[in-house]
């Protein structure tokens, strides 16, 4: 008889990836997500995992950093078995990557080694992948391990790039092999954990996946060998490698429950420190909403054409959108959107005035 495999996730944004996760294995006997560790106060995250009845942690950035020792206690206490980083924005310290070496998993944008390193996460990729005129890009999960990117690749798969593509195109193709694919690297890596045949590392220059070890079997009532990525998925009611995960059903599709109220225990999010601030998460169940417009170009042109101190806090302004955005704050894109229109309003004023006030004074001045 196989050990529950308790999962903690590590997320920082919206957590869309995390509630698919979430969501596949909590109604199964053999994986669950016990846990959601995040380093953002009002991560969208936590008002996901409420009505799935998942603990969710706030825990300050300034432990992450100085004392991760206090993650390795927390993971401990709550008895997790792997951690996944689903949309984490913050350093994984070396105390935690030791502590569970070998079980702990990352999604990463890309075809890994390509387009991975530092700098390389989230849009940046995608907006890489398109510059290079690439015809394919995917999803990699990987091993964690103390270099970035470098780890053991469990599973790619990959999308075609055509070259009417644009980073926020990509992107789009991209989310739906990251719901299908990451539950099922999940699955892989329970199988090893159970089957006690966790291989060594395979060195950098081995192709990754001719390199993975065959599939563990098991024998069945019957006596027949079975694959144990086939039972898990019955067990779970999780698809096989060969079949394709869904990414969660909107909530304007025709379903019998609406998922966002289901009847789940409600366990707030606990901090380690500081109380999360009641009324903080307004975040809802709903997919990710599209980016606020930055008026990146509006901002740099009147900024050239007019007025420089405005326009350049209408740059400053209309930058932080994205950077916003795609870190899962939505709240603080639209905001900086909002004072981007703001002022830009005051640079094309600020740009009237002056017009009118120069004549009359360069007539006075002759």
């Amino acid at each position: 008889m196989f050990k529950m495999k308790r999962i903690a996730i590590f997320a920082s944004g919206s957590g869309t990836n995390a509630e698919n996760i979430a969501r596949i294995f909590n109604n199964g006997s053999r994986i669950n997500v016990s846990l959601v560790l995040t380093n953002r106060r009002n991560a969208g995250v936590i008002a996901r995992m409420e009505p799935l009845g998942v603990e969710t942690i706030y825990v300050p950035n300034s432990v992450w950093d100085n004392e991760p020792e206090k993650i390795v206690e927390i993971l401990h206490n709550h008895n997790i078995d792997i951690v996944v980083l689903a949309g984490f924005m913050h350093y994984v310290a070396t105390q935690i990557i030791a502590a569970y070496e070998g079980r702990i998993l990352n999604i990463h944008p890309s075809l890994l080694p390509a387009y991975g390193g530092k700098g390389m996460y989230g849009h940046y990729v995608h907006e890489a992948v398109v510059a290079a005129r690439e015809t394919e890009s995917g999803v990699t999960v990987h091993i964690v391990t103390d270099e970035m990117d470098k780890g053991e690749i469990i599973m790619q798969e990959k999308v075609t790039v055509t070259p009417e593509d644009t980073p926020r195109t990509l992107e789009e193709k991209i989310h739906p092999v990251e719901y299908s694919l990451y539950p099922r690297a999940i699955v892989k890596l329970v199988e090893r954990l159970d089957s006690a045949t966790l291989p060594p590392r395979i060195p950098s220059d081995v192709n990754q996946e001719t390199a993975v070890a065959p599939e563990p079997t098991e024998k069945t009532e019957e006596g027949t060998d079975k694959r144990l990525q086939d039972e898990w998925a019955e067990a779970l009611s999780v698809p096989s490698p060969a079949e394709t995960l869904t990414p969660p059903i909107p909530e304007d599709a025709a379903t019998p429950q609406n998922p966002c109220q289901t009847q789940a225990p409600h366990i707030p999010a606990q901090p380690l420190e500081q109380p999360v601030t009641p009324g903080a998460t307004n975040a809802q169940c709903q997919p990710t909403e599209p980016m606020p417009p930055s008026y990146f170009v509006w901002a740099v042109v009147l900024t050239l054409a007019c007025c420089l101190i405005p326009g350049i806090i209408a740059i400053i302004y209309s930058s932080q959108v994205s950077t916003k955005y795609y870190v899962g704050d939505i709240e603080g894109a639209k905001r900086s959107s909002r004072m981007t229109e703001i002022w830009l309003i005051i640079t094309i004023v600020a740009g009237i005035v002056f017009s009118a006030l120069y004549l009359p004074l360069s007539l006075l001045v002759k």
